[in-house]
């Protein structure tokens, strides 16, 4: 019995594969879920007119340069997908489908 338990070396250990496609999917997550966040600063600057020191870029921030963040999030969950595909990562199976509906959702918000 003692041959099939997995030793205290290896046990809990990921290869540096599945490190680099979880560092990309959360990367993705960060990209796609920072849309929302710049939202909600933008309706307390200017829905609820509170002004908050140094936040005054988030007005200035053009809609195809959203479109294009979100595209760099869907590369980097494509990329987390294809790497986690082939070394047995897990988050990309979040990642990718949240960072597509992010960017369509993005475009046609900002496009249309």
């Amino acid at each position: 019995m003692d041959g099939l338990a997995i030793p205290e070396g290896k046990r809990g250990q990921r290869g540096w594969q599945k490190r680099f496609s979880a560092s990309l999917a959360y990367a993705s997550l960060a990209c796609s879920l920072s849309f929302w966040l710049m939202g909600a600063l933008y309706y307390l600057q200017v829905g609820l007119r509170v002004r908050i020191p140094g936040l005054r870029w988030v007005d200035s921030i053009a809609s195809w340069q959203w479109v294009l963040f979100e595209a760099f999030a869907l590369l980097l969950s494509i990329v987390a997908a294809a790497s986690g595909l082939f070394f047995g990562a897990k988050l990309w199976q979040i990642a990718l489908p949240m960072a597509l509906l992010m960017f369509l959702f993005t475009y046609y918000v900002m496009v249309s």
